[in-house]
Protein backbone atom coordinates (compact mmCIF):
# COMPACT_ATOMS: atom_id res chain seq x y z
CA UNK A 1 0.00 0.00 0.00
CA UNK A 2 3.31 2.54 0.72
CA UNK A 3 4.14 1.74 -2.25
CA UNK A 4 1.67 2.44 -4.40
CA UNK A 5 1.01 6.04 -2.34
CA UNK A 6 4.46 6.83 -3.30
CA UNK A 7 4.24 6.15 -6.67
CA UNK A 8 0.94 8.32 -7.04
CA UNK A 9 1.35 10.37 -4.69
CA UNK A 10 1.03 13.55 -6.86
CA UNK A 11 -2.45 12.44 -8.56
CA UNK A 12 -3.43 11.79 -4.62
CA UNK A 13 -2.73 14.70 -3.41
CA UNK A 14 -3.91 16.74 -6.38
CA UNK A 15 -7.99 15.28 -5.91
CA UNK A 16 -7.64 15.66 -2.40
CA UNK A 17 -6.63 19.45 -2.61
CA UNK A 18 -9.27 19.64 -5.48
CA UNK A 19 -11.99 18.03 -3.10
CA UNK A 20 -10.92 20.37 -0.30
CA UNK A 21 -10.87 23.83 -2.89
CA UNK A 22 -14.71 22.91 -3.31
CA UNK A 23 -16.21 22.56 0.51
CA UNK A 24 -16.10 25.76 1.47
CA UNK A 25 -19.76 27.04 1.90
CA UNK A 26 -20.74 23.60 -0.32
CA UNK A 27 -24.25 22.44 0.21
CA UNK A 28 -25.05 26.20 1.14
CA UNK A 29 -24.23 28.16 -1.96
CA UNK A 30 -26.54 27.33 -4.63
CA UNK A 31 -29.51 25.35 -5.59
CA UNK A 32 -29.71 24.85 -9.39
CA UNK A 33 -33.03 25.25 -11.45
CA UNK A 34 -33.18 21.08 -11.82
CA UNK A 35 -32.05 20.29 -8.90
CA UNK A 36 -35.16 19.23 -7.12
CA UNK A 37 -36.01 16.76 -10.33
CA UNK A 38 -33.02 15.39 -9.97
CA UNK A 39 -33.13 14.38 -6.15
CA UNK A 40 -36.53 13.17 -6.71
CA UNK A 41 -35.08 11.16 -9.95
CA UNK A 42 -32.71 9.88 -7.01
CA UNK A 43 -35.08 9.15 -4.65
CA UNK A 44 -37.12 6.76 -7.41
CA UNK A 45 -33.80 5.35 -8.94
CA UNK A 46 -32.87 3.59 -5.83
CA UNK A 47 -36.10 2.98 -4.85
CA UNK A 48 -36.10 1.23 -8.14
CA UNK A 49 -32.45 -0.64 -8.06
CA UNK A 50 -33.48 -1.57 -4.39
CA UNK A 51 -36.57 -2.80 -5.06
CA UNK A 52 -35.65 -4.48 -8.20
CA UNK A 53 -38.39 -2.36 -10.41
CA UNK A 54 -35.63 -1.44 -12.63
CA UNK A 55 -38.19 0.22 -15.14
CA UNK A 56 -38.23 2.81 -12.66
CA UNK A 57 -34.14 3.58 -13.08
CA UNK A 58 -35.53 4.92 -16.18
CA UNK A 59 -36.43 9.20 -15.45
CA UNK A 60 -35.01 11.11 -17.99
CA UNK A 61 -33.46 11.03 -21.13
CA UNK A 62 -30.43 12.49 -20.77
CA UNK A 63 -30.37 9.73 -18.83
CA UNK A 64 -28.49 10.95 -15.52
CA UNK A 65 -27.42 7.54 -14.20
CA UNK A 66 -24.06 7.92 -13.27
CA UNK A 67 -25.25 11.43 -11.14
CA UNK A 68 -28.60 9.25 -10.16
CA UNK A 69 -25.93 6.78 -8.66
CA UNK A 70 -23.98 9.16 -6.92
CA UNK A 71 -27.71 10.76 -5.54
CA UNK A 72 -28.74 7.20 -4.10
CA UNK A 73 -25.64 6.70 -2.67
CA UNK A 74 -25.29 10.36 -0.64
CA UNK A 75 -28.92 9.53 0.15
CA UNK A 76 -27.91 6.27 2.29
CA UNK A 77 -24.76 7.71 3.38
CA UNK A 78 -26.77 10.72 4.71
CA UNK A 79 -29.84 8.46 6.19
CA UNK A 80 -27.57 6.41 8.13
CA UNK A 81 -26.04 9.99 9.27
CA UNK A 82 -29.34 11.24 10.48
CA UNK A 83 -30.14 8.07 12.17
CA UNK A 84 -27.64 9.12 14.45
CA UNK A 85 -27.85 12.88 14.56
CA UNK A 86 -31.13 13.88 13.57
CA UNK A 87 -31.65 17.66 11.74
CA UNK A 88 -33.57 19.90 14.24
CA UNK A 89 -35.87 20.66 11.40
CA UNK A 90 -36.76 19.53 7.79
CA UNK A 91 -34.74 22.84 6.30
CA UNK A 92 -31.56 21.92 8.42
CA UNK A 93 -31.78 18.61 6.05
CA UNK A 94 -32.38 19.46 3.53
CA UNK A 95 -28.75 21.44 3.26
CA UNK A 96 -27.40 18.89 5.09
CA UNK A 97 -28.35 15.98 2.25
CA UNK A 98 -27.36 18.88 -0.25
CA UNK A 99 -23.98 19.04 0.99
CA UNK A 100 -23.75 15.20 1.16
CA UNK A 101 -24.79 14.90 -2.04
CA UNK A 102 -22.70 17.65 -3.82
CA UNK A 103 -19.84 16.27 -2.21
CA UNK A 104 -20.39 13.01 -3.77
CA UNK A 105 -20.19 14.43 -7.23
CA UNK A 106 -17.11 16.24 -5.95
CA UNK A 107 -15.62 13.05 -4.93
CA UNK A 108 -16.43 11.66 -8.78
CA UNK A 109 -15.12 14.54 -10.34
CA UNK A 110 -11.62 14.68 -8.31
CA UNK A 111 -10.76 11.12 -8.36
CA UNK A 112 -11.79 11.62 -12.60
CA UNK A 113 -9.60 14.35 -12.26
CA UNK A 114 -6.63 12.82 -10.58
CA UNK A 115 -7.08 9.54 -13.20
CA UNK A 116 -6.72 12.82 -15.91
CA UNK A 117 -3.78 14.23 -14.14
CA UNK A 118 -2.02 11.08 -14.19
CA UNK A 119 -1.68 11.36 -18.25
CA UNK A 120 -0.88 14.48 -17.95
CA UNK A 121 2.36 14.04 -15.85
CA UNK A 122 2.99 11.09 -18.05
CA UNK A 123 2.68 13.92 -21.32
CA UNK A 124 3.91 16.98 -20.12
CA UNK A 125 5.89 16.23 -16.83
CA UNK A 126 4.87 16.57 -13.18
CA UNK A 127 5.54 20.60 -13.18
CA UNK A 128 3.84 21.22 -15.85
CA UNK A 129 0.90 19.20 -15.60
CA UNK A 130 0.18 20.54 -11.93
CA UNK A 131 0.06 23.85 -13.88
CA UNK A 132 -2.18 22.60 -16.64
CA UNK A 133 -4.61 20.92 -14.27
CA UNK A 134 -4.61 23.87 -11.84
CA UNK A 135 -5.90 25.98 -14.53
CA UNK A 136 -8.50 24.41 -15.38
CA UNK A 137 -9.75 23.76 -11.80
CA UNK A 138 -9.73 27.47 -11.28
CA UNK A 139 -11.85 28.27 -14.41
CA UNK A 140 -14.41 29.96 -13.27
CA UNK A 141 -17.56 28.63 -15.29
CA UNK A 142 -15.54 25.23 -14.38
CA UNK A 143 -15.69 25.65 -10.31
CA UNK A 144 -19.50 26.51 -10.93
CA UNK A 145 -20.82 23.45 -12.39
CA UNK A 146 -18.82 21.33 -10.83
CA UNK A 147 -20.08 21.99 -7.23
CA UNK A 148 -23.81 21.47 -8.57
CA UNK A 149 -25.83 18.24 -8.05
CA UNK A 150 -26.02 18.31 -12.10
CA UNK A 151 -24.87 16.18 -15.19
CA UNK A 152 -22.59 18.75 -16.61
CA UNK A 153 -19.53 18.88 -14.73
CA UNK A 154 -19.41 15.45 -14.56
CA UNK A 155 -19.50 14.40 -18.48
CA UNK A 156 -17.36 17.08 -18.91
CA UNK A 157 -15.05 15.72 -16.71
CA UNK A 158 -15.29 12.00 -18.07
CA UNK A 159 -15.04 13.27 -21.55
CA UNK A 160 -11.79 15.01 -20.38
CA UNK A 161 -10.68 11.80 -19.62
CA UNK A 162 -11.33 9.72 -22.02
CA UNK A 163 -10.01 12.14 -24.39
CA UNK A 164 -6.63 11.95 -22.57
CA UNK A 165 -6.38 8.17 -21.72
CA UNK A 166 -7.21 7.95 -25.57
CA UNK A 167 -4.37 10.03 -26.77
CA UNK A 168 -1.98 8.28 -24.20
CA UNK A 169 -3.06 5.12 -25.91
CA UNK A 170 -2.15 6.39 -29.76
CA UNK A 171 1.72 7.19 -28.25
CA UNK A 172 1.48 3.37 -27.28
CA UNK A 173 -0.81 1.53 -29.45
CA UNK A 174 0.08 -1.71 -28.36
CA UNK A 175 -0.96 -0.47 -24.61
CA UNK A 176 -4.64 -1.47 -24.88
CA UNK A 177 -5.26 -1.01 -21.22
CA UNK A 178 -5.02 2.73 -22.36
CA UNK A 179 -8.04 2.51 -24.99
CA UNK A 180 -9.92 0.40 -22.36
CA UNK A 181 -10.00 2.99 -19.42
CA UNK A 182 -10.56 5.61 -21.98
CA UNK A 183 -13.84 3.68 -23.12
CA UNK A 184 -14.89 3.74 -19.46
CA UNK A 185 -14.65 7.17 -19.29
CA UNK A 186 -16.87 7.66 -22.45
CA UNK A 187 -19.46 5.03 -20.99
CA UNK A 188 -19.54 6.93 -17.74
CA UNK A 189 -20.06 10.17 -19.82
CA UNK A 190 -22.76 8.98 -21.79
CA UNK A 191 -24.29 7.10 -19.00
CA UNK A 192 -24.41 10.92 -17.85
CA UNK A 193 -25.99 12.40 -20.78
CA UNK A 194 -26.85 11.76 -24.24
CA UNK A 195 -24.52 14.52 -25.63
CA UNK A 196 -21.50 12.36 -24.63
CA UNK A 197 -22.09 10.17 -27.68
CA UNK A 198 -20.09 12.15 -29.50
CA UNK A 199 -16.93 10.21 -28.10
CA UNK A 200 -17.32 7.20 -30.01
CA UNK A 201 -17.28 8.91 -33.58
CA UNK A 202 -14.53 11.39 -32.38
CA UNK A 203 -12.29 7.80 -30.80
CA UNK A 204 -13.04 6.39 -34.15
CA UNK A 205 -12.24 9.19 -36.22
CA UNK A 206 -9.01 9.23 -33.95
CA UNK A 207 -8.33 5.54 -34.22
CA UNK A 208 -8.59 5.81 -38.33
CA UNK A 209 -6.34 8.95 -38.24
CA UNK A 210 -3.91 6.57 -36.58
CA UNK A 211 -4.23 3.74 -38.52
CA UNK A 212 -3.31 5.99 -41.62
CA UNK A 213 -3.02 4.26 -44.91
CA UNK A 214 -4.13 0.78 -43.22
CA UNK A 215 -7.57 1.71 -42.29
CA UNK A 216 -8.20 -2.27 -41.78
CA UNK A 217 -6.13 -2.26 -38.58
CA UNK A 218 -7.61 0.06 -37.07
CA UNK A 219 -10.72 -1.69 -37.21
CA UNK A 220 -10.15 -3.90 -34.16
CA UNK A 221 -9.53 -1.35 -32.06
CA UNK A 222 -12.65 0.41 -32.44
CA UNK A 223 -14.20 -2.52 -32.04
CA UNK A 224 -12.37 -3.37 -28.47
CA UNK A 225 -13.28 0.65 -28.02
CA UNK A 226 -17.27 0.12 -28.80
CA UNK A 227 -17.40 -3.04 -27.08
CA UNK A 228 -16.10 -1.55 -23.63
CA UNK A 229 -18.13 1.45 -24.36
CA UNK A 230 -21.73 -0.48 -24.58
CA UNK A 231 -20.63 -2.69 -21.52
CA UNK A 232 -20.23 -0.12 -19.23
CA UNK A 233 -23.65 1.58 -20.56
CA UNK A 234 -25.16 -1.55 -20.30
CA UNK A 235 -24.00 -2.29 -16.93
CA UNK A 236 -24.30 0.84 -15.19
CA UNK A 237 -27.81 1.23 -16.23
CA UNK A 238 -30.33 -0.87 -14.68
CA UNK A 239 -33.08 -0.72 -16.67
CA UNK A 240 -30.84 -2.07 -19.48
CA UNK A 241 -30.82 -5.51 -17.79
CA UNK A 242 -34.54 -5.37 -18.16
CA UNK A 243 -35.98 -2.67 -19.94
CA UNK A 244 -33.47 -1.94 -23.17
CA UNK A 245 -36.02 -0.81 -25.14
CA UNK A 246 -37.91 1.61 -23.36
CA UNK A 247 -34.13 2.81 -22.23
CA UNK A 248 -33.34 3.53 -25.81
CA UNK A 249 -36.67 4.47 -26.96
CA UNK A 250 -36.34 7.12 -24.12
CA UNK A 251 -33.14 8.58 -25.05
CA UNK A 252 -33.89 8.65 -28.91
CA UNK A 253 -36.57 11.24 -27.81
CA UNK A 254 -34.27 13.40 -25.60
CA UNK A 255 -31.94 13.56 -28.67
CA UNK A 256 -34.45 13.85 -31.78
CA UNK A 257 -37.36 15.87 -30.22
CA UNK A 258 -36.01 17.57 -26.57
CA UNK A 259 -32.48 18.57 -28.50
CA UNK A 260 -32.87 18.91 -32.20
CA UNK A 261 -36.33 19.76 -32.94
CA UNK A 262 -37.68 21.90 -29.76
CA UNK A 263 -36.71 25.35 -29.31
CA UNK A 264 -35.80 26.64 -25.86
CA UNK A 265 -36.72 30.14 -25.76
CA UNK A 266 -34.41 32.21 -23.39
CA UNK A 267 -33.09 36.05 -23.21
CA UNK A 268 -29.98 36.63 -25.85
CA UNK A 269 -28.85 40.23 -26.56
CA UNK A 270 -32.16 41.69 -24.42
CA UNK A 271 -34.30 39.29 -26.76
CA UNK A 272 -36.87 36.49 -26.52
CA UNK A 273 -35.12 33.82 -29.25
CA UNK A 274 -36.16 30.52 -29.92
CA UNK A 275 -33.08 29.79 -31.32
CA UNK A 276 -29.89 32.20 -30.75
CA UNK A 277 -27.93 31.25 -34.18
CA UNK A 278 -24.97 29.73 -34.83
CA UNK A 279 -22.62 32.19 -32.99
CA UNK A 280 -24.14 31.76 -29.95
CA UNK A 281 -21.59 29.41 -28.48
CA UNK A 282 -18.48 31.69 -29.88
CA UNK A 283 -20.28 34.55 -27.47
CA UNK A 284 -20.54 32.08 -24.34
CA UNK A 285 -16.75 31.01 -24.92
CA UNK A 286 -16.10 34.94 -24.71
CA UNK A 287 -17.86 35.54 -21.49
CA UNK A 288 -17.72 32.64 -19.65
CA UNK A 289 -14.44 31.59 -20.34
CA UNK A 290 -11.43 33.38 -17.78
CA UNK A 291 -9.53 36.22 -19.81
CA UNK A 292 -6.57 33.87 -19.12
CA UNK A 293 -8.52 31.16 -21.61
CA UNK A 294 -9.16 34.01 -23.79
CA UNK A 295 -5.65 36.14 -24.23
CA UNK A 296 -4.17 32.32 -24.17
CA UNK A 297 -5.91 31.64 -27.43
CA UNK A 298 -4.49 34.54 -28.98
CA UNK A 299 -0.96 33.97 -27.79
CA UNK A 300 -1.54 30.01 -28.84
CA UNK A 301 -2.78 31.23 -32.40
CA UNK A 302 0.25 33.03 -33.27
CA UNK A 303 2.95 31.07 -31.12
CA UNK A 304 1.74 27.72 -31.61
CA UNK A 305 5.03 26.35 -33.22
CA UNK A 306 7.10 27.31 -30.68
CA UNK A 307 4.76 26.49 -28.13
CA UNK A 308 4.26 22.67 -29.39
CA UNK A 309 7.45 21.13 -30.25
CA UNK A 310 7.04 17.92 -32.98
CA UNK A 311 6.59 15.46 -30.16
CA UNK A 312 3.26 17.55 -29.16
CA UNK A 313 2.13 18.71 -32.12
CA UNK A 314 -0.43 15.36 -32.58
CA UNK A 315 -1.77 16.62 -28.90
CA UNK A 316 -2.62 20.14 -30.15
CA UNK A 317 -4.19 18.45 -33.42
CA UNK A 318 -6.16 15.97 -31.44
CA UNK A 319 -7.29 18.73 -28.90
CA UNK A 320 -8.55 21.07 -31.88
CA UNK A 321 -10.06 18.05 -33.64
CA UNK A 322 -12.07 17.93 -30.55
CA UNK A 323 -13.14 21.41 -29.96
CA UNK A 324 -14.38 22.20 -33.85
CA UNK A 325 -16.40 18.66 -33.71
CA UNK A 326 -17.97 19.18 -30.79
CA UNK A 327 -18.85 23.15 -31.79
CA UNK A 328 -20.17 21.72 -34.59
CA UNK A 329 -22.70 19.03 -32.08
CA UNK A 330 -23.28 22.30 -30.04
CA UNK A 331 -24.27 24.52 -32.89
CA UNK A 332 -26.93 21.45 -34.30
CA UNK A 333 -29.63 21.77 -32.17
CA UNK A 334 -31.91 24.76 -31.64
CA UNK A 335 -31.31 24.19 -27.95
CA UNK A 336 -28.91 25.83 -26.69
CA UNK A 337 -27.61 26.84 -23.33
CA UNK A 338 -24.56 28.07 -22.13
CA UNK A 339 -23.40 25.11 -19.83
CA UNK A 340 -23.25 23.28 -22.89
CA UNK A 341 -19.92 24.54 -23.78
CA UNK A 342 -17.92 23.33 -20.70
CA UNK A 343 -16.17 20.21 -22.46
CA UNK A 344 -14.49 22.38 -25.36
CA UNK A 345 -13.44 25.14 -22.56
CA UNK A 346 -12.04 22.55 -20.47
CA UNK A 347 -10.09 21.37 -23.79
CA UNK A 348 -9.21 24.69 -24.86
CA UNK A 349 -7.92 25.53 -21.18
CA UNK A 350 -5.31 22.56 -21.82
CA UNK A 351 -4.06 24.32 -24.62
CA UNK A 352 -4.05 27.94 -23.18
CA UNK A 353 -2.26 26.49 -19.71
CA UNK A 354 0.59 25.03 -21.54
CA UNK A 355 0.96 29.04 -23.74
CA UNK A 356 1.20 30.45 -20.05
CA UNK A 357 3.94 27.94 -19.31
CA UNK A 358 5.93 28.23 -22.40
CA UNK A 359 5.80 32.01 -21.78
CA UNK A 360 7.03 31.90 -18.12
CA UNK A 361 9.77 29.97 -18.79
CA UNK A 362 10.97 32.25 -20.90
CA UNK A 363 11.59 34.63 -17.80
CA UNK A 364 15.69 33.84 -15.72
CA UNK A 365 14.87 33.05 -12.42
CA UNK A 366 13.63 29.59 -10.27
CA UNK A 367 11.47 27.27 -12.24
CA UNK A 368 9.02 27.23 -9.48
CA UNK A 369 8.70 30.55 -8.13
CA UNK A 370 8.03 32.18 -11.38
CA UNK A 371 4.77 30.00 -11.74
CA UNK A 372 3.16 31.59 -8.81
CA UNK A 373 2.29 34.74 -10.24
CA UNK A 374 -0.06 32.69 -12.79
CA UNK A 375 -1.84 30.80 -10.24
CA UNK A 376 -2.50 34.29 -8.31
CA UNK A 377 -4.00 35.41 -10.99
CA UNK A 378 -6.10 32.47 -11.78
CA UNK A 379 -7.25 32.42 -8.22
CA UNK A 380 -7.96 35.98 -7.64
CA UNK A 381 -11.64 35.99 -9.49
CA UNK A 382 -12.02 32.86 -8.29
CA UNK A 383 -11.92 34.23 -4.25
CA UNK A 384 -13.19 37.50 -5.29
CA UNK A 385 -17.03 35.07 -6.79
CA UNK A 386 -17.33 32.91 -4.03
CA UNK A 387 -19.54 31.46 -3.66
CA UNK A 388 -21.49 32.86 -6.52
CA UNK A 389 -19.52 31.17 -9.54
CA UNK A 390 -22.35 31.29 -12.30
CA UNK A 391 -22.52 35.41 -11.95
CA UNK A 392 -19.05 35.41 -13.55
CA UNK A 393 -19.08 37.01 -17.15
CA UNK A 394 -15.49 37.90 -18.59
CA UNK A 395 -14.78 41.56 -17.75
CA UNK A 396 -13.21 41.77 -20.89
CA UNK A 397 -16.39 42.01 -22.69
CA UNK A 398 -18.43 43.76 -20.12
CA UNK A 399 -17.80 41.58 -17.31
CA UNK A 400 -21.45 41.23 -14.86
CA UNK A 401 -23.01 44.83 -16.40
CA UNK A 402 -23.33 43.89 -19.40
CA UNK A 403 -23.32 39.94 -19.89
CA UNK A 404 -26.34 39.79 -18.29
CA UNK A 405 -28.34 41.73 -20.56
CA UNK A 406 -26.43 39.44 -23.81
CA UNK A 407 -26.81 36.30 -21.99
CA UNK A 408 -29.52 35.96 -19.65
CA UNK A 409 -28.53 33.53 -16.22
CA UNK A 410 -30.38 30.89 -16.71
CA UNK A 411 -29.55 29.83 -12.81
CA UNK A 412 -30.44 32.36 -9.79
CA UNK A 413 -27.60 34.42 -8.98
CA UNK A 414 -27.00 36.70 -6.32
CA UNK A 415 -28.24 34.78 -3.31
CA UNK A 416 -26.70 35.97 -0.68
CA UNK A 417 -27.61 39.85 -1.74
CA UNK A 418 -30.99 38.82 -2.14
CA UNK A 419 -30.98 37.44 1.01
CA UNK A 420 -29.05 40.18 2.55
CA UNK A 421 -31.48 42.27 1.75
CA UNK A 422 -34.93 40.68 3.02
CA UNK A 423 -33.02 39.86 6.27
CA UNK A 424 -32.83 44.01 6.96
CA UNK A 425 -36.14 44.59 5.27
CA UNK A 426 -37.15 42.00 8.04
CA UNK A 427 -35.29 44.34 10.74
CA UNK A 428 -37.31 47.66 9.06
CA UNK A 429 -40.81 46.16 8.46
CA UNK A 430 -40.76 44.43 11.98
CA UNK A 431 -41.50 41.29 10.70
CA UNK A 432 -41.84 38.64 12.90
CA UNK A 433 -39.45 35.17 11.54
CA UNK A 434 -41.38 31.73 11.31
CA UNK A 435 -39.12 28.90 11.98
CA UNK A 436 -39.81 25.39 11.52
CA UNK A 437 -42.52 23.35 9.61
CA UNK A 438 -45.40 26.06 9.53
CA UNK A 439 -46.84 25.69 5.71
CA UNK A 440 -47.16 28.67 3.91
CA UNK A 441 -51.01 28.07 3.50
CA UNK A 442 -51.24 28.27 6.85
CA UNK A 443 -49.77 31.59 7.04
CA UNK A 444 -51.51 32.67 4.31
CA UNK A 445 -54.64 32.09 5.48
CA UNK A 446 -54.25 33.24 9.03
CA UNK A 447 -55.04 36.99 9.87
CA UNK A 448 -51.32 37.85 10.61
CA UNK A 449 -49.65 36.95 7.21
CA UNK A 450 -48.60 40.29 7.24
CA UNK A 451 -46.44 40.30 9.93
CA UNK A 452 -44.29 37.30 7.71
CA UNK A 453 -42.02 38.43 5.65
CA UNK A 454 -43.38 36.95 1.75
CA UNK A 455 -41.25 37.35 -1.59
CA UNK A 456 -42.57 36.60 -5.08
CA UNK A 457 -40.60 35.40 -7.81
CA UNK A 458 -41.17 34.11 -10.78
CA UNK A 459 -41.01 30.16 -10.45
CA UNK A 460 -37.51 29.11 -11.97
CA UNK A 461 -35.64 31.31 -9.28
CA UNK A 462 -38.67 30.32 -6.39
CA UNK A 463 -36.78 26.54 -7.27
CA UNK A 464 -33.55 27.70 -6.19
CA UNK A 465 -34.39 30.21 -3.53
CA UNK A 466 -36.87 28.92 -1.30
CA UNK A 467 -34.69 26.80 1.47
CA UNK A 468 -32.65 30.25 2.18
CA UNK A 469 -36.12 31.86 2.64
CA UNK A 470 -37.55 29.24 4.72
CA UNK A 471 -33.89 29.58 6.60
CA UNK A 472 -34.08 33.20 8.15
CA UNK A 473 -38.27 32.94 8.63
CA UNK A 474 -39.54 33.90 5.70
CA UNK A 475 -41.30 32.78 2.81
CA UNK A 476 -40.57 32.50 -0.55
CA UNK A 477 -43.61 32.14 -3.12
CA UNK A 478 -44.21 31.57 -7.17
CA UNK A 479 -45.81 35.19 -8.74
CA UNK A 480 -47.75 33.45 -10.90
CA UNK A 481 -50.18 31.55 -8.17
CA UNK A 482 -52.39 34.16 -7.33
CA UNK A 483 -53.83 32.75 -3.91
CA UNK A 484 -50.43 33.59 -2.84
CA UNK A 485 -49.59 36.17 -4.72
CA UNK A 486 -52.22 38.60 -3.70
CA UNK A 487 -51.28 38.80 -0.23
CA UNK A 488 -47.53 38.39 -1.00
CA UNK A 489 -45.76 42.08 0.14
CA UNK A 490 -42.84 41.74 -2.20
CA UNK A 491 -41.98 40.88 -5.73
CA UNK A 492 -38.62 40.36 -7.04
CA UNK A 493 -37.57 40.97 -11.36
CA UNK A 494 -34.50 40.62 -12.75
CA UNK A 495 -33.55 43.50 -14.63
CA UNK A 496 -33.18 41.67 -18.14
CA UNK A 497 -37.30 40.01 -17.43
CA UNK A 498 -38.70 42.79 -15.58
CA UNK A 499 -42.58 42.18 -16.25
CA UNK A 500 -43.77 43.97 -13.81
CA UNK A 501 -45.68 46.39 -15.92
CA UNK A 502 -47.66 43.16 -16.97
CA UNK A 503 -49.24 42.85 -13.86
CA UNK A 504 -52.71 43.38 -13.90
CA UNK A 505 -54.34 41.50 -10.86
CA UNK A 506 -52.46 44.31 -8.32
CA UNK A 507 -50.69 47.42 -8.58
CA UNK A 508 -47.02 47.25 -7.38
CA UNK A 509 -44.90 49.90 -6.19
CA UNK A 510 -41.10 50.08 -7.25
CA UNK A 511 -39.06 50.28 -3.59
CA UNK A 512 -35.43 49.48 -4.56
CA UNK A 513 -33.17 47.40 -6.56
CA UNK A 514 -30.96 44.50 -5.45
CA UNK A 515 -26.84 44.91 -6.58
CA UNK A 516 -24.43 42.64 -7.12
CA UNK A 517 -21.22 43.71 -7.10
CA UNK A 518 -21.90 47.25 -7.84
CA UNK A 519 -24.43 46.38 -10.75
CA UNK A 520 -28.33 46.33 -10.80
CA UNK A 521 -29.52 42.82 -10.98
CA UNK A 522 -32.70 42.40 -9.66
CA UNK A 523 -36.13 45.15 -8.78
CA UNK A 524 -37.94 45.02 -5.88
CA UNK A 525 -41.40 46.01 -5.99
CA UNK A 526 -44.46 45.77 -3.19
CA UNK A 527 -48.01 45.21 -3.64
CA UNK A 528 -49.78 48.35 -3.27
CA UNK A 529 -53.18 47.15 -1.62
CA UNK A 530 -51.71 45.39 1.40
Amino acid sequence: MLKIIKKYIFEILFVLLFIVSRLPDLGHDTFNTDVWKWKARSYDFGTGVFTWDLEKTIQKYHPGVTLMWLGTAAIKVYNFYAESNPAENSIEMIFQLHFVQKLFVVIAIGVTLGLSFFVLRKLFGTRKALLVAALLSLEPFYIALTREFHLEGLMSTFMLASFLWLYYYTLEPGNKKRLVVSAVFAGLAFLTKTSALFMFPYAGLVLLIEARKNIVSALPKIGLWLLVFLGVFMAGWPAMWAFPGQALAALYRGVSEIGIEREHIQFYFGKLVEDPGFFYYFVVLGLRSSYLLILGLIGTAVFWKKIFSEGHRKFLCYTLLFVVFYFAQLIIPTKKLDRYILPNIMMLSLITSLFWIWLLEKIKGRSFLKFIPLIVVAAIPVLYLHPDYMSYYNQMFGGLKRGINVLEPKWLIGEREVLSYFKNKMIVDGTVPVYGDTSLEKIMNGTDYQKTLTVAFQEKYYTQIHPFFREIGGFAVIEDLSPFAVKTRYFVYPVWDDISVEEKRFGLRYVDSIFVRGVEVYKVYERTSL
